[in-house]
């Protein structure tokens, strides 16, 4: 289930982004992506971080990490936002590449983490590191989508001389 959030006092910001000519707010994502991969980066680096408090505490019963799962937490853009009915979207999610030559099961591993088996108890890092640092995230958005439009009306006023 996916927990969203509604932006409030954005309307400065909307009315910049309508202000904008059409090539320069959808040119490759624009602004929105930008500030959209910011804010994404956050949530990424606490569950990086979340990860490796997991991992040192299995390290005591022998088990030694190879940082394979923290390194496959990656931020993606979303190829084909529009079919969850938004413009742009980026995802943290755990990347299935192969590590040093090899397949690994980081995505597996990081479900059984996450949700526990009838074997292990779950050891949430995933739902903890998103709902720590939501509006942290949030305003990392609102604050890098506002400089970005700032930048590109600048852009287009210095190339309307």
């Amino acid at each position: 289930m996916a927990d969203t959030q509604t932006l409030k006092g954005l309307d400065d910001v909307m009315a910049k982004l309508r202000a904008l000519p059409p090539e320069i707010a959808s040119k490759r994502g624009g602004p929105v992506k930008a500030a959209l991969r910011k804010g994404a980066v956050v949530i990424q680096k606490e569950a990086q971080s979340n990860i490796r408090k997991v991992t040192q505490d299995t390290e005591a019963s022998g088990y030694v990490s190879t940082k394979t799962l923290e390194k496959a937490i990656v931020v993606r853009r979303d190829p084909n936002p529009q079919r969850s009915g938004a413009n742009e979207r980026y995802r943290v999610m755990i990347s299935r590449k192969k590590y040093e030559g090899r397949d690994t099961k980081a995505v597996a591993t990081g479900r059984y983490l996450e949700f526990g088996t009838e074997h292990q108890k779950a050891e949430p890092w995933m739902t903890p590191a998103f709902m720590s640092t939501k509006e942290r995230a949030l305003l990392t958005i609102v604050d890098e989508l506002s400089k970005g439009i700032d930048r590109a009306i600048a852009k287009v006023s210095k190339g309307a001389r």
